[in-house]
This record gives structure tokens, sequence and C-alpha cells, in this order.
């Protein structure tokens, strides 16, 4: 759920190995046959750029369908297998399980396949996840279906924003890296939708068809220009430059700009365990794995994966599949608005303000299931209380803690670390989703629902003490002054 996050660039952690310096004539001639002197005010067409990256992000709704099936899944199995408590855990938390395996060796993977490569190599695996899940009424096989579908469909977390990063303008970067993230809460959506109004084969078979709908668009889609420099293969980065531009921009001055970039990359030459003594990377890292923490412990996975059972379970007056389609479209919406307030309050101020109001949403959850169990009677008065403060907890959890946990990632580190201190931090975020999603049921089988949302109440609120000591304002400041306001000593 995870946003603009997922748009930390694991492209600086990757080993150049080109030699741009070479040939600078060759260059030179061939850029004069890109621009002939009637191109050379015509401005970029950011139409392809829109293209490519909303293709790129269609892996985003695949993982959104991952994420969303198990709500409504759930109940349905119910009425094919018999499930216990383990069962149902297990269902509803292994694709997290799978999501966290495959952070770590996603930076290595990008660089050696490439990144279209890479995204188009998911999608057959993905899509075998989903048949087992549609195709055979086995416990263990939905289990083994979904951590197949979480291990390959989370790696687009990576590498769509990544894949967005390196083929925007800057103009256009922020807008594009919004998309991911906004695409993801649509298929979260969209899979709510579907499982409201179909049965669970069609449900996980409908699933099944987006990552073949990606295969078949986004193999028309160029690679990176940046990837494509890195492994000294100029003439294709030219190419694929010039389809994302349109074929009457002039593009020397960006083409210009990555190679200064790549050149500049290779000659720095900094050893990683070196970057890793300094004060400022350590407390980087503390503070990107906190703020996923205190992300993942509020509980968002639980509400996500459990939603229908959660309405089901507190007596909802609306159809408990209605509740859950609502709280998606509160997401999406949520997604969507997050990118205007995230650049114009403090990425801090908003966590603040996040884990503030999320406490407060998720202890009144706990208070509505404390009295439905002692007092059934007084419970029927506040039966508004769960959607609605489900809702808020969801509003304020998307633009605070949801989307600012990723931008202070891809703000806090400098380019030497990026890429493995991001995989590190995913990791964390992904294994603790895991470790919340397998324990809910447990949760509130053993203890209760109103001590599970207390529970998750006091995580968010051990979140805002980790912000309030612990995490700097980054909005407004350059690397340079980041990485000062990181060395200082308190």
């Amino acid at each position: 759920m995870n946003k603009t996050a997922n748009t930390f660039e694991l492209r600086s952690a990757v080993p150049v190995s080109t030699n741009l310096e070479a040939n600078i004539q060759e260059y030179s001639e061939a850029n004069e046959k890109l621009s002939p002197s009637s191109l050379q005010s015509a401005p970029a067409n950011k139409l392809p750029q829109y293209a490519a990256a909303v293709t790129a992000t269609m892996g985003g709704f695949a993982m959104g369908t991952v994420l969303g099936w198990s709500a409504p899944a759930v109940e349905k199995i119910r009425e094919i297998v018999p499930l216990t408590k383990n069962d149902i855990s297990w269902i509803g938390s292994i694709a997290n399980l799978g999501g966290a395996l495959v952070m770590l060796p996603m930076a290595f993977i990008l660089d050696r396949l490439g990144r279209r490569v890479t995204m188009l190599g998911l999608a057959p695996p993905l899509f075998g996840g989903w048949m087992l899940i549609a195709l055979f009424s086995k416990v263990p096989i939905y289990i083994a279906g979904r951590f197949i579908t979480g291990l390959f469909g989370a790696a687009y977390s990576v590498a769509g924003p990544v894949y967005n990063g390196e083929i925007a303008q800057k103009e256009i970067r922020g807008t594009l890296g919004v998309f991911y993230q906004l695409f993801l809460c649509a298929g979260i959506l969209f899979s709510y939708i579907v499982g409201y109004v179909a049965d669970l084969t069609t449900l996980s078979c409908v699933c099944s068809a987006i990552p073949v709908l990606f295969f078949v668009v986004f193999y028309f889609m160029p690679e990176t220009p940046l990837y494509l420099l890195m492994k000294n293969k100029r003439e294709e980065a030219i190419k694929s430059l010039q389809w994302l531009r349109g074929r009457h921009y002039n593009i020397e001055s960006e083409l210009n700009d990555l190679e200064d970039f790549v050149r500049e990359t290779k000659m720095k030459n900094v050893k990683l365990k070196d970057v890793l003594k300094s004060r400022a990377a350590i407390r980087g890292l503390i503070i990107s794995a906190g703020v996923m923490m205190c992300q993942q412990l509020s509980g968002i996975k639980a509400v996500v994966f459990y939603a229908v059972t959660i309405f089901k379970d507190a007596g909802s007056t609306l159809d408990p599949y209605i509740c859950t389609i609502i709280v998606g479209a509160v997401l999406t919406g949520a997604t969507g608005l997050s990118a205007f307030v995230v650049d114009r309050f403090g990425r801090r101020r908003l966590l603040l303000m996040s884990h503030v109001c999320t406490t407060t949403c998720l202890a009144s959850l706990g208070y509505y299931f404390y009295v439905k169990e002692h007092n059934p009677d007084q419970a029927t008065g506040i039966g508004w209380l769960p959607l609605s403060s489900m809702c808020i907890y969801l509003i304020t959890y998307t633009m605070g803690s949801g989307a600012c946990s990723w931008v202070i990632l891809g703000e806090i580190f400098p380019n030497e670390i990026k890429g493995m201190a991001g995989s590190f931090s995913a990791f964390v975020n992904w294994f603790l989703a895991f470790v919340v999603t397998v324990s809910f049921p447990y949760m509130v089988n053993d203890l209760g629902s109103a001590w599970a949302f207390w529970i998750f109440s006091m995580f968010s609120f051990l979140g805002l003490l980790f912000v309030w000591f612990c995490v700097i304002e980054t909005k407004g400041k350059t690397l340079e002054e980041i990485q000062k306001e990181l060395s200082k000593t308190k």
C-alpha cells in the first residue's frame, strides 16, 4: 500500500559498466540525424511517457488484486471447504511473505535483466499462481497460489516505480510517481467489486486476466534510456529516448544529462561499506525502517485483507461486501488526493497527523467491539461507528503514513546506498505486513476483536512517539542539507 514508494531509485545502486567517453564524434553525427534544425524548438510529446507509465503501472493494478482478493475470498472459501483459524491466517497472509522474500534481490534482478524484461517475466508466473487458485479447491493449493501471486506481484512494487522514474521528464516525474500506488489501490477496489458480484472461481479467473493484459500491452513499450546507457547500449538508448519524447523533439540536452549522470556514478566508485559507517546513513536506515514498522504495525494490511470478515463480525447493518467496496473506494480516492498534500505539507507533520487520527480511529473500533461483546443492545445504537471509523482511518493513513513513508525513503539516502537501503526497508514493510496478517485471526480468536484493534492503536501511538523524536523533516531540502541534519549529534 504501498505509495510513491515505492519511487526510491534502485538505479543509483546499479553498477555502471559503460564507456561513454569513447567515440564522441559518433554521438554527434547520430544526434544530428535525429535533430535537424526544423526540430530544435519542438516540445516533448508527453503522451508516449504517459502511455508507457500507465501500462507499467498495470503491474501495480495486478498486485492490488492480489492484496484485495482475500477480503471477499475468505468468506467464499468457507462455503466450499471448512476453514480453521490457521487456514484463514495463512491464506490471508502468505502473499505478504512472498512479497518480503522478493524485495531484497530486486536491485540485482533489475540490473541483470533490465526493467522491461523483468516486468514482462513476472507476468507468466503471476498468471500461473492465479490459475492454481482458480482450478483447485484445496487449502494447500490456495496457500501455494497466494504465495506465488504475492512473490511475483510484489516485485512490481519495485520495478514499476523505477521504470516510471527513469522514463519520465522531471516536469511530470512526480505525477507518474503517484500512478503506481493509485493503480494498486484501484486493483484492491476492483477485486472487492468482482468479489461481490462473482463466485470464487470467477473472481480468481478475472484477476488472472490482468497479468495477461499487462504482458500484451507492455510488450510494445521500450526499455528505459538510463538502463540502456548503463549497459553500454547507446544506440538503443537514443531510440528509446526519442520514442518517449516524440520524434519531433531534440533529445540532445537530455541525453547529455543522462550520460553525465552515468559517468559521474561510475567515477564515484564509492564502497558501500564505507558509506554505511557514516552517522547519516545509520540514522537514515533507522528512520526508513522505523516509519515502515509504524506503517504496518498500525494494522493496515489486516484491514485490507480481512475487511469483509471484520464488517461481518461487527454486525453491520449494511452488507459486509458493500462496506468493503466503500472502504476500497475511500482508499483509492484518498490515494489520489495524497498527491496534492504530500508536497504542500511537511512529511513529518503529515506523519504526526496520521498517527494521531489512526490511533483514535483504531481505539474507537476497539471500543465498538467491546460494547458489542458486553452490551449488544447499546452497540446497535452506534452501528455507524465501524464503517465511519474505518473510512477516516484509511483517509488519514493514506495521506500520512501510507504516502510519506515512501516519500521519505526516496529522499533520505544518498545515491550510493539508495538501492540497498530501499530494498531493506521494503523488506521490513512486507515482512511486518505478513506478521500482522498471519497473527490477526489468532488475535481476534484468542483476545477478541476489541483487543486486536486496541493493540493496533497502541502501536500507532508508539509510531507517533517515534516520528516525534526520531524523524526529521525532508520537505524542501536538498540531499546535502538532509545528510547534514542526519549527521548532527543531539
